[in-house]
């Protein structure tokens, strides 16, 4: 085999098996399509899911019942044959504290989960709007571009005429230069944008992908994390429509936001630890029983002998770990006044921004942007009339 039919192999190969070869079509795309296709193949959200198993999996750990010893205990001197079962006994439901901080840790890799999928939602909101408008600034200098040229052309006709002067020229074709470095900037942006989205998703999209317009928000729109066959139900977020009350909205972050749960959780499994810890402080049971042979001038007889053991708290009684727990629950509590005034000014500003932007594009479409289209129209009129300059038009568009 050549060197180059292995190489053209080896390309073939590494296609079939690329993540991204089993792409599905997105020639065009809605915000809720990106969206799921995002919480489907993202690679993060697929290795903070995959510790869901890790979770499910320390718990019955932490369930599991200790194995029983075969010991054996012989006497050469006095003929004694001693063969039996030793088991550990834990006392004071230590292992039901651990199955309790096992559940407790599962429940914060959870909430880890959930915060996870809120912040790609949010990344993949934020690179969807990108995407679009550098798509749609794209078509508008577009049409600048293809307008500017044409006003070139009839300045240039005009001015081997004599109607026009050669600096109107030159006006309209640094115009014209100005438009293409702008169009190609936002040509740019949108490369961007689109490279973007695709990492979130881990999908590549089509060059002349058709993105339709962002929703402002989904009515019930549930968006579904893919479940691992060995644990529970699948999350769901729950998104309704924008609320205009300020003091509604706060309401409902303080109630849905991941990261206070995730607050929550972790302190609760450091209040299982300080359980398990003060559970530890009682000592648990050795026994062990079995047949007692013995052997000697008088005979065979046997027997049945117990032994036990039990630790005596005395220099272990587990005042570090009481400690520790008790210090980290201490410094769990301190953010979580921190987490609320946090989320109580996001929303703040998301909803003052959200307040001014609809106020803002209300503004451009009822008055702005009707009365700019007026005036090229009119810019248009002056200039094929002989009233105005050719840069009038071209500073109008």
């Amino acid at each position: 085999m050549s060197f180059y039919r292995f190489l053209i192999t080896l390309v073939m190969v590494f296609i079939c098996f690329s993540p991204l070869a089993n792409a599905e079509d997105l020639s065009t795309l809605t915000l809720e399509q990106a969206t799921q296709l995002a919480i489907n193949h993202n690679l993060q959200l697929k290795s903070a899911l995959a510790r869901r198993d890790v979770g499910q999996t320390q718990i019955k750990t932490a369930n599991a019942r200790l194995n029983p010893y075969l010991m054996s205990d012989n006497g050469i001197a006095e003929r004694t044959y001693r063969l039996g079962l030793e088991q550990y006994i834990e006392l004071g439901g230590k292992r039901k504290s651990r199955v309790a901080v096992a559940t407790a840790q599962s429940q914060v890799i959870e909430a880890d989960i959930r915060t996870q999928m809120l912040n790609l939602r949010t990344d993949v909101r934020r690179a969807y709007s990108h995407l679009y408008n550098a798509l749609e600034r794209k078509k508008t200098y577009q049409n600048i571009v293809q307008t500017t040229a044409e006003l070139l052309a009839v300045a240039k006709k005009r001015q081997q005429s004599g109607d026009v002067a050669m600096v109107d020229v030159l006006g309209a074709r640094i115009a014209f230069a100005n438009a293409r470095n702008d169009e190609q900037t936002v040509a740019y942006q949108a490369i961007e944008a689109k490279n973007r989205l695709s990492s979130l998703m881990n999908q590549p999209l089509e060059p002349n992908i058709q993105l339709a317009p962002p929703t402002t928000f989904a009515q019930e729109n549930l968006l579904l994390i893919p479940q691992s066959p060995k644990s529970g139900q699948p999350l769901q977020v729950q998104v309704s429509e924008a609320v205009v009350n300020l003091d509604a909205l706060i309401q409902q972050a303080m109630k849905d936001r991941p990261e206070l749960q995730g607050n929550l959780r972790a302190q609760a499994v450091e209040q299982k630890q300080l359980a398990l810890a003060r559970a530890n402080r009682i000592p648990s049971l050795r026994l062990a029983a079995g047949p007692d042979l013995v052997t000697g001038l008088d005979g065979v007889f046997s027997a049945f002998f117990m032994m036990g053991n039990l630790e005596i708290p005395v220099f272990n009684r587990q005042q570090d770990p009481i400690q520790e727990a008790l210090a980290q629950i201490k410094q769990l509590q301190l953010p979580q006044q921190s987490l609320k005034n946090q989320i109580t000014y996001e929303v703040i500003n998301a909803h003052i921004a959200f307040i001014a932007n609809k106020e803002r594009v209300k503004n451009y479409e009822t008055e702005l942007l009707p009365d700019a289209e007026h005036v090229v129209t009119l810019a248009r009129l002056s200039f094929q009339e002989e009233k105005a300059s050719i840069l009038t038009p071209i500073n109008a568009q």
